[in-house]
C-alpha cells in the first residue's frame, strides 16, 4: 500500500508539470480535470493488467489525483 500511494503521488506530480508545460497557466478548471481523468486511466489499466489488488489501485488513484491537483493549484 504505502508503494501504491508513492507511486501515485509521483505519478501525480509528474503529470501535472506536463499539464503545466502543455496547457500553461491559461488552461481552465475543465481541461485539467479531463487531463487527470485520462492519467489516471491509463495508469489503472496498467496497475490491472499487472493484477494488482483493487486496494492498490484505490490507494494509487487518490495519491495521483491529490498530489496533481496540488501541484497545479
Amino acid at each position: 500500500m504505502r508503494r501504491a500511494r508513492k507511486e501515485g503521488i509521483l505519478r501525480g506530480r509528474r503529470e501535472a508539470k506536463l499539464f503545466s508545460l502543455t496547457a500553461g497557466t491559461a488552461a481552465g478548471r475543465a481541461k485539467a480535470i479531463d487531463w487527470l481523468n485520462t492519467a489516471v486511466s491509463k495508469g489503472r489499466a496498467e496497475l490491472e493488467a499487472q493484477r494488482a489488488l483493487e486496494r492498490e489501485v484505490e490507494a494509487w488513484d487518490m495519491a495521483c489525483r491529490v498530489a496533481f491537483l496540488l501541484e497545479i493549484v
